[in-house]
């Protein structure tokens, strides 16, 4: 018999809860478990979750397959971590030492990806009020540009005439018209 820990579904229609069990692989997944090793809340905000650490390490050793919705879960949790270091044959302080530092780890990774989402949409406001000023900065810039060139063409006679070869004809006539 190849036993799964895998997620049993409960609650309501369109309100999931589901169990995390140990069971049949050849059983439906809502069918009679072995073991019950905790439960999974994905409706409330922050995924509630309840895990038998010690129940799910001895099945884990006893070749209990993992599927991948709740391998995802023990992701999160740090229970993966967990078994890779027990499996590598860590003692339990070198353990203990190695989940804190990933705990710490993961909360500073969370904690810049809320603050990168709050920057995402602090910039996705701020263009719809920055655009119109920055449209008219840059027709401001333009024309003191536009001014200046003439200027600059008037003296180095010499340079235009390579610049002239290479751009478009539309662009020199207004500069000639400007110059007398």
């Amino acid at each position: 018999m190849a036993a799964k820990i895998r997620f049993k579904r409960m609650g309501r229609k369109k309100s999931p809860f589901y169990r995390i069990v140990v069971i049949d692989s050849m059983k439906k997944r809502s069918g009679r478990e072995i073991e019950r090793l905790g439960w999974f809340n994905p409706i409330s905000s922050n995924h509630d979750h309840s895990i038998k650490e010690d129940l799910v390490l001895k099945w884990l050793k006893d070749g209990a397959q993992v599927s991948d919705a709740v391998k995802s879960l023990f992701k999160r949790t740090g229970l993966s971590y967990k078994w890779h270091l027990i499996s590598q044959g860590k003692s339990e302080n070198e353990i203990k030492k190695l989940l804190e530092k990933w705990k710490s780890d993961e909360e500073s990774r969370l904690n810049k990806k809320k603050e990168k989402k709050l920057a995402k949409k602090a910039s996705s406001k701020s263009p719809e009020v920055e655009a119109p000023a920055a449209e008219e900065a840059p027709a401001a810039e333009e024309a003191p540009a536009a001014e200046e060139a003439p200027a600059e063409e008037e003296a180095p006679a010499a340079e235009e005439a390579p610049a002239a070869e290479e751009a478009p004809a539309a662009e020199e006539a207004p500069a000639e018209e400007e110059a007398p």
